[in-house]
């Protein structure tokens, strides 16, 4: 395993396995009158509070998941979250086709709104560095912004050459920009070094403002696709009920909320769902 593949399992386990994590112990925390509104904000030291306090039928494979959290691979992770789901009574079963394809349209979807409402440079890029790479590939990549750089050379071939220099141009001026702010916080300048840094500075911005609406079109131009809504009657009636218009990719999103809820470990590879009703 690279670096790569390390950093973005460490990225996973940490963000979409700790959410997993947190709702079956959410779950269970309701018995002892400890459950929160919001699991995500559930941290390490309340997780171990919370299965402290649990039997020790229970405990044992919540505790098993607990410390995979901060392992290296997620195929651990994976492994005990069937028998820990099994102790919180829920079934778990293999995905089909047609939901891992809604799991792939939501994600895009919320992906999209985030890149078209943020003007943060570093954030247009990482947006449309992970949304080419699911349009090219078909597969979900949930990976932090050190990884760019990687999942951009991964592009190169997938996307047509034009719009892979703008990417890396777009990228240079990022980097560009990050080392700037760095340096400017660790250490004041002489008046006229800092003169010019900050002159150069200004060049970048300004470069970076130009090709931030150029860097979101090669995402937000691609044909748009059908809205996918569950399969139950309430989601069928509901969208049936709505135009494809905002109203309705937002309905699309929230009537299911549970079950998107647990597509959100799509994201770590999983080919699992919790089986319940919408």
């Amino acid at each position: 395993m690279n670096d790569t593949q390390v950093n973005i399992a460490k990225h996973v386990l940490k963000t979409v396995c700790t959410d997993v994590t947190n709702i079956l112990v959410n779950f269970l925390a309701a018995d002892l009158m400890m459950s929160v509104e919001n699991p995500s904000s559930i941290t390490n030291e309340v997780r171990v509070k919370i299965l402290g306090k649990l039997s020790e039928e229970t405990k044992g494979p919540l505790m098993k998941l607990h410390n995979c959290l901060i392992g290296k691979t997620i195929e651990d992770f994976l492994t005990n979250i069937e028998t820990s789901a099994e102790v919180c009574g829920f079934m778990l079963k293999k995905g089909d086709k047609k939901k891992e394809r809604q799991a792939l349209f939501l994600h895009r979807q919320a992906l999209t709104e985030q890149l078209k409402e943020t003007e943060e440079p570093a954030l247009i890029l990482h947006l449309t560095s992970v949304l080419l790479f699911q349009a090219s590939t078909h597969c979900m990549l949930h990976a932090p912004g050190r990884c760019v750089p990687q999942i951009i050379g991964i592009l190169t071939g997938r996307i047509p050459t034009e719009q892979q220099q703008l990417l890396s141009a777009y990228q240079s001026l990022v980097v560009k920009q990050l080392v700037s702010q760095s340096q400017g916080r660790k250490q004041e300048e002489a008046e006229g070094k800092a003169e010019e840094q900050e002159e150069e500075a200004r060049s970048v911005r300004s470069e970076l403002m130009t090709l931030a609406p150029q860097v979101k079109e090669l995402v937000l131009s691609q044909r748009k696709t059908s809205i996918l809504t569950c399969d139950c009657t309430m989601c069928r009636m509901e969208a049936n009920a709505l135009s494809a218009s905002w109203q309705h990719k937002r309905l699309a999103r929230r009537i299911c909320m549970r079950e998107i809820i647990i597509h959100l470990s799509t994201c770590a590879t999983s080919p699992w769902k919790r089986a319940s009703p919408c």
